[in-house]
């Protein structure tokens, strides 16, 4: 390096020194692992990575920047304690894939890879950080491990990820004495008395990070408390100071950073190197990091001139407030055939007023150059991010929310979690585009789907908006929905899910929307009776135990249970658990049969876990105002598609029992109205039969004959007529079965066989139908190939167990490739259906309603008068939902509860 390099930020930037493997480890478990190329190669620890340094040079213009990486060889520490580090896993699989282009990426961006062989990268970071305090450099290193807080002086702080990859808190010397109450220069004394269990540094058992700080603030330095242990309170503390004394200096020993690793590096001599853009372009579009690409561009220094800014065009707006007779001069201030963004949130703290943001972005979609303009509204919500593009020729008369009504009505919105935005159902009936589905579609083994989030995922990060007022953070919001919605829009074509987006998940949410505002009616008083009457058995069970147990106990306690069960009455222990015998509901199952007491157990958990998820929790559920329950639907909460619930959760009551039939049968229908109950039959299984070509099994259906006693007959080699009830339910355990991947030992554990009796009903099912087994196998082949599999609609799920190098992770892969596709069409059917059905209803019979989803079968409410005709089009409408040979079997009842109407 020279002086005369080139320079990616100019000098006036703090010096950056990151961890390397602390970043990418970091990365790696924070992104979805389905973060792969088109050909199913990994890369998301490399795409954290990438945001991180992203975020860095955007908002931070680094003079220079060393990335330290840890050596292979062991260090000191491991010669001083054995046992250092030992716990931890090998490298993950995925991410030893990934791990040798990280240098590479990182030279590219013109950082320096410094490492040396007997020293950790922490060592590495506390050398330089100690020549840069020495000369008064800013600098600011970034890692997560908590060792590196020592480092923070007058110039160096830390910056430290709190969630995901590029959400940070900086430490000051400030706030490393607020959040662990010692200077940074006692942060090893710390981590000599409690311990670090990530580095498996021991510390002094029983003394946490409160205890710690507490003796340190008293006594001032590690080796002052443990040379005045006899002054500290508590006389096992104090035991635990004196045994614990040489673990506690060895432990602080090895939280010491090295300081004087041998490097030839100077901090005052570190310049900047000039990125690699072509180098830098190669990698992004290997790593199919496209996303990326433009905010790259817009990062990189200009390769004609240096340090040419061009103007903030939004840096000094300043917003406008209209009134209600002002907004139709709206229709003047932006170009209205372009984009424009809104959002809606609390007109301020406390208010239930809210305000409709508008922005226009600039030139090229900037959203650093926009224009924004704010109307007062009324109505409480609680929105997200919002873009609009309307149609031309809107009648802007009338009040406010007619203005309101003629704006978004002729618009095309562009929002996220547009379910979630209530005061616009009222006035749009659909978005033109949600990202918060659009990112749910494109990585469905995510688990938050924020928008600040998912802006990041894309590359699109929100530009931080004025802290002087909410209105600016509005308009950016809207005007970084609107890029969103485009990029997600080439995005979906490109992976062939757009027909999946626009003709499925969009129109579900105005249908899901009006199942929660529905509600069901549920019958209280029934349900009261039922749990008065479970509530008896459950005191009853609860004397039998007693009395088998020869004692009173508190059968919550697993403790109190586990010793009643292994030492009182002797049974034959199972697996332990740190706080003692294991009492789950696999350990019950293993002893039935070995004492009376535990069917009483079993039983008595099983209704006392109705009573508390439903008997005793729905009718609180129930709201007042409408006396019916409103459950709340989940779009994006399933890898397969499926809908979930909550608040109350329905999916979960029980079917096939006589207690779940029973509570099924307080779900009513309102006087003057019927429920109608249509349920699809056997359609995973159908769709199975679909998609292999298996003529056994659509001969079978085209019949109309039970699926279950069919296979039967196939497996064992019988007549349908000599099948009894342990053929067909060993019959129906294998169709299942073979549709989840289940093994000879699973089907064996579900059945009560031997092993090998359970791999001939699998090999002569396979046998007796071979293109099961030709999809099954084609199925696994080609997820291994590409890293996903998809639905008959195209929905996709990424499989990156199938990269593992753990069998029994790629096994677990392998029956998740097969179950998802045929539950993932499943569910995108019931989708169709609902959707269709919603539809039909609204045409040909309004005072309908469809309240219920739950797995494959809808619940409407409809008036008597109409039940039957409303039976037959739902009917109608689900089965169409998916045309196919034999087509789609339905089931369909009419009464005036939930149960009769099955």
């Amino acid at each position: 390096m020279t002086p005369s390099q080139e320079k990616t930020g100019g000098d006036s930037g703090p010096l950056f020194l990151i961890d390397g493997n602390n970043v990418a480890y970091r990365a790696f478990f924070a992104l979805p692992e389905s973060i792969c190329t088109s050909s199913g190669f990994p890369t998301n620890a490399l795409y954290g990575f990438c945001l991180m340094v992203l975020k860095i040079l955007a908002e931070h213009h680094p003079s220079a920047v060393i990335v330290a990486w840890d050596s292979p060889e062991k260090t000191f520490r491991h010669e001083e304690f054995e046992e250092y580090k030992a716990q931890r896993k090998p490298m993950p699989d995925l991410l030893s894939e990934q791990w040798p282009y990280f240098q590479e990426l990182s030279a590219a961006f013109g950082f320096v890879n410094l490492a040396v062989p007997g020293y950790e990268a922490d060592d590495i970071l506390a050398t330089l950080a100690r020549q840069a305090e020495a000369e008064g450099r800013d600098t600011i290193i970034v890692t997560g491990d908590r060792d590196a807080l020592q480092l923070v002086g007058k110039h160096v702080k830390v910056m430290a990820p709190t969630k995901g990859v590029t959400e940070v808190k900086i430490y000051d010397r400030a706030a490393v004495e607020e959040r662990f109450g010692v200077p940074p220069a006692l942060i090893p004394d710390l981590i000599g008395l409690k311990g670090d269990t990530s580095d498996n540094i021991p510390g002094v058992p029983g003394i946490g990070e409160k205890t710690a700080a507490e003796l340190l603030a008293q006594f001032g330095t590690l080796e002052a408390v443990l040379d005045h242990a006899d002054e500290v309170s508590g006389a096992k503390r104090r035991e635990l100071l004196k045994e614990y004394r040489e673990s506690a200096l060895l432990s602080k020993r090895l939280a010491c950073l090295e300081h004087d690793a041998p490097i030839d590096i100077k901090t005052a001599e570190v310049l900047p190197h000039a990125p690699e853009r072509e180098k830098l372009r190669e990698l992004f579009e290997r790593f199919e990091f496209f996303s990326l690409l433009e905010r790259l561009e817009s990062l990189l220094p200009s390769p004609l001139a240096e340090g040419e800014k061009g103007d903030q065009a939004g840096a000094g707006f300043v917003p406008r407030l209209f009134g209600p007779g002002e907004l139709a001069t709206l229709s003047d201030l932006f170009d209205w055939s372009a984009i424009v963004g809104a959002a809606v949130d609390k007109a301020g703290e406390g208010s239930a007023a809210e305000r409709l943001w508008l922005a226009q972005p600039g030139p090229g979609g900037s959203v650093d150059d926009y224009s924004a303009y704010v109307v007062a509204g009324a109505e409480p919500a609680g929105g997200m991010g919002l873009a609009a593009e309307p149609a031309a020729g809107m009648d802007l008369g009338g009040g406010t929310e007619g203005i309101l009504g003629a704006f978004l009505r002729g618009a095309r919105l562009a929002c996220h979690d547009f379910k979630g935005v209530r005061v616009l159902h009222r006035l749009v009936r659909q978005a033109a585009h949600d990202t918060y589905l659009g990112a749910y579609l494109l990585s469905p083994g995510r688990r938050d789907y924020r928008l600040e989030e998912t802006l990041q995922e894309a590359g699109l990060p929100l530009p931080v908006a004025e802290p002087s007022t909410l209105v600016t953070r509005g308009a950016v919001e809207a005007a970084a929905v609107v890029r969103l919605a485009a990029h997600q829009e080439r995005l979906l074509r490109e992976q062939g899910m757009w027909d999946l987006f626009t003709q499925i998940e969009l129109p579900l949410t105005r249908v899901l929307i009006a199942m929660e505002e529905a509600g069901v009616h549920l019958d209280c008083y029934r349900l009261g009776e039922l749990a008065a009457k479970i509530q008896d058995q459950l005191d009853e069970l609860e004397s039998r135990i007693y009395e088998l147990a020869g004692e009173r106990f508190n059968l919550g306690s697993p403790q109190q249970l586990g010793r009643v069960l292994f030492e009182r009455l002797g049974l034959p222990r199972q697996r332990k658990t740190k706080t003692g015998y294991s009492t789950d509901a696999r350990t019950l199952e293993a002893l039935r049969g070995s004492h009376p007491i535990v069917e009483h157990l079993l039983s008595h958990r099983e209704l006392s876990k109705l009573m508390s998820t439903y008997l005793a929790t729905l009718p609180q559920a129930v709201d007042p105002a409408t006396g019916r329950l409103h459950t709340t639907f989940h779009q994006a909460a399933t890898a397969t598609g499926r809908l979930s619930s909550s608040d109350p959760n329905l999916q979960n009551i029980p079917v096939r029992t006589a207690l779940g039939a029973q509570i099924r049968q307080c779900f009513t229908a309102e006087p003057g109205y019927l429920l109608v109950v249509a349920d699809y039959s056997q359609i995973e299984l159908r769709v199975m039969a679909y998609l292999s070509g298996e003529q056994t099994l659509l001969e079978s259906f085209a019949r109309g004959e039970d699926i279950h006693t069919r296979t039967a007959a196939e497996v064992f080699g019988l007549s349908p007529d000599q099948v009894n009830g342990t053929y067909r339910r060993h019959a129906k355990a294998v169709n299942f079965g073979i549709m989840y991947g289940i093994s000879a030992f699973g089907l064996s554990q579900t059945l009560g066989i031997e092993r090998e009796e359970a791999a001939a009903y699998i090999e002569r099912y396979f046998e007796r139908m071979p293109k099961v087994k030709a999809f099954i196998e084609a199925t696994i082949a080609l997820a291994k190939a590409q890293g996903y599999v998809t639905t008959v609609f195209g929905r996709r799920r990424y499989i990156p167990e199938l990269r593992s190098g753990s069998f029994q992770e790629r096994s677990l892969g392998e029956r998740l490739a097969v179950n998802s596709v045929i539950q993932g069409s499943a569910a995108d059917i019931i989708k169709v259906a609902m959707v269709r059905c919603y539809e039909r209803l609204e045409r040909e019979f309004p005072r309908a309603r469809l309240v219920l989803q739950v797995h494959d079968e809808l619940v409407f409410e409809a008036p008597e008068a109409e039940a039957s005709s409303v039976r037959d089009a739902v009917v109608e409408e689900m089965t169409g939902a998916f045309p196919m040979e034999p087509p789609l079997g339905v089931e369909a009842g009419i009464g005036p509860d939930w149960l009769s109407a099955k």
